[in-house]
């Protein structure tokens, strides 16, 4: 997002038509201010599952129907709810078979181009993939470090071939699978030389196949392109001089890279490479919009959908 200035100069006339006069001013340039734009829009929606509740709600994603998909982790279940905030399904079965949560665990959703929803079943070492409607589809993983396996897989996201890509928060790689769990590649390594992880979150993957992974203890975003080549790396917190503890991210239809500050309940904007736009939430450490946000989505209308872990709930907003 860029607030455009426009300015309008003043004429001055030439010197066959100015008056005798040396007392007549000569107009002044002059300019429009900028427009304000509110950081701090009210919600439209608050989705907070009324009948009992949501505890600790960590991922979510948005279906081209419109319909919400929420990680609630403290009661180890998907909720699916309508566009208007309504509770359609949930998905709580309890075990470790097919379609099935031991304990969820704190994990990211992700959604693919045909609706199928896959979901980091943390406590299951694996992911799980479903239609629309809940019916299980495949799943696959394990506890170990080896290829295809996770400890505590936490972030997802598919691109637009339908590949799935998850981070880990125990292994500093992020594995990349194809549409049905065969493992295809991974990057990463441990350490804070650009292109390492040292505790890997949230992950987004834009239109051109690009990866935006944040790493919570690093403190920094980095932008891979799709074969795992590091192309920008930078930190949270610029504009106040705190670095932040980035934890989710989403990239919008235009590029734009947002990533939720964990710590201080705020958001940030960055160009697709890393350029600071702006802030959800002014330079005051204590003005924090939301309680401890973890996931973030985006609807095909625009719609910003960000899950409060502390507040139990999901806000749905438009765009500043």
């Amino acid at each position: 997002f860029a607030l455009t200035c426009i300015f309008s100069s003043g004429c001055v006339p030439s010197e066959s038509t100015l008056p005798t006069s040396t007392h007549s001013p000569i107009p002044t340039q002059t300019s429009t201010p900028e427009p304000e734009v509110n950081m701090n829009p009210a919600a439209l929606l608050e989705i907070k599952n009324q009948g009992d509740g949501m505890k600790d709600p960590y991922g979510v994603a948005v279906n081209s129907a419109g319909n919400i998909y929420v990680n609630d982790a403290g009661k180890s279940r998907v909720l699916v709810f309508d566009p208007a905030g309504n509770l359609l399904d949930k998905w709580d079965a309890k075990g470790s078979g097919e379609g099935e949560f031991n304990s969820l665990g704190f994990g990211g959703l992700a959604i693919d181009s045909n609706d199928n929803v896959f979901v980091v079943d943390n406590e299951n070492f694996r992911i799980q993939k479903f239609d629309s409607a809940g019916n299980f589809l495949a799943m696959w993983g394990s506890e170990g470090k080896e290829d295809g396996q996770f400890i505590r897989a936490i972030g997802i996201a598919t691109d637009k071939d339908g590949n799935v890509y998850v981070t880990d928060d125990a292994i500093p790689y992020v594995q990349k699978f194809d549409n049905d769990g065969n493992f295809l590649m991974k990057f990463g390594g441990d350490g804070v030389s650009k292109g390492q992880f040292k505790h890997a979150t949230g992950i987004a993957v834009d239109a051109n196949g690009n990866i935006f992974v944040a790493d919570y203890e690093a403190k920094r975003i980095q932008k891979f392109d799709a074969g795992g080549n590091v192309l920008a790396a930078w930190f949270m917190g610029t504009d106040i001089k705190v670095k932040g503890t980035p934890e989710a991210i989403a990239v919008d239809a235009n590029g734009n890279v947002y990533v939720t500050d964990y710590d201080l309940g705020r958001m940030q904007v960055f160009d697709n490479n890393g350029e600071f736009l702006w802030a959800w939430g002014d330079g005051s450490l204590t003005n924090a919009p939301f309680k401890r946000p973890v996931g973030i989505a985006f609807d095909t209308s625009g719609r910003i959908y960000v899950t409060n872990q502390s507040g139990g709930n999901v806000l749905v907003f438009n765009l500043p």
